[in-house]
């Protein structure tokens, strides 16, 4: 080990599995990932066929790209996206639907019929209620309500789970709770669960593992900056061309005449003109 990275590996702290990282990583063994899903939909899965952590999908250079924490195949070409959701936001559900969007233009190859599509499972766990229901899970599928008052499906293989980790409705197993108890208070209380404990002190405890966690949220740090740099820029440039509009249409100048009031430089008067056609 290098002495730089010897030095990103003293500055690193201790995560639980609620870190989108350790997740992730922990995930990425079937034989921590299988039963996680098992327990949370309370179904047997005979095989996981690949696990793959912090999974990239970038379609295009223009759209959004998405880095999954937990992404999986089951032996029946059901596609899981798992992710923990430790801070609460108001976009859960569109969120959801970009992932199963890109789950889609992912799996199905350019010309294949859209019957190939794969079945597509996006869920989120949360560490708090994201619809204040109090119900351990919430899962949605597209459906209508017919004239009878009866409910028929759509059946395009999409389905959606919110997991409120901090819930204390319906009927659900003990495993379930177990695991929920763990993830939001590191209590151990059933075999499953202290493997996953087990696990996550392995992982801390690795020093390869601890210099990559580091420059992975020196990486992410940056990418935010430059994000929140990128979206400062652009309220610049919003503002710039309601000011060239404004004296445009109040002052009956040119653009370029406004552009020269405004003192912006000819360089970039031709991305201004593109813009205010």
């Amino acid at each position: 080990m290098t002495e730089a990275e010897k030095a990103l590996a003293m500055q690193f702290k201790p995560v639980t599995i609620r870190d989108d990282l350790m997740f992730g990583t922990v995930m990425a063994d079937p034989k921590y990932c299988k039963p996680f899903l098992e327990t949370i939909l309370g179904v047997k899965i005979k095989k996981i066929e690949y696990p793959e952590r912090q999974k990239t999908i970038d379609i295009t250079p223009r759209a959004k790209s998405v880095r999954m924490d937990v992404y999986v195949e089951d032996d029946e070409h059901t596609i899981y996206d798992v992710e923990m959701q430790t801070g609460k936001k108001d976009n859960l559900a569109k969120r959801s639907r970009y992932y199963h969007g890109l789950i889609d233009l992912n799996s199905l190859l350019k010309g294949e019929d859209y019957s190939k599509l794969k079945k597509s499972l996006v869920i989120f766990v949360c560490i708090f209620d994201p619809f204040n229901f109090g119900q351990y899970v919430y899962s949605y599928e597209y459906q209508t309500e017919l004239f009878d008052g009866s409910h028929h499906f759509l059946g395009d293989g999409t389905r959606t789970i919110y997991v409120n980790a901090k819930g204390y409705r319906e009927n659900v197993s003990d495993e379930f709770k177990a695991l929920m108890r763990y993830i939001t208070d590191g209590e151990t209380s059933d075999s499953y669960t202290k493997a996953l404990d087990e696990k996550v002190s392995l992982v801390n405890n690795n020093e390869e593992w601890k210099v990559s966690y580091m420059t992975w949220a020196i990486k992410l740090a940056d990418e935010r900056r430059e994000a929140r740099e990128e979206g400062r820029e652009e309220g610049r440039e919003k503002e710039r061309i309601q000011s060239i509009k404004s004296l445009m249409d109040n002052m009956k100048w040119t653009a370029e005449q406004a552009m020269g009031a405004l003192n912006i430089p000819q360089t970039e008067w031709a991305g201004y003109l593109l813009k205010l056609r």
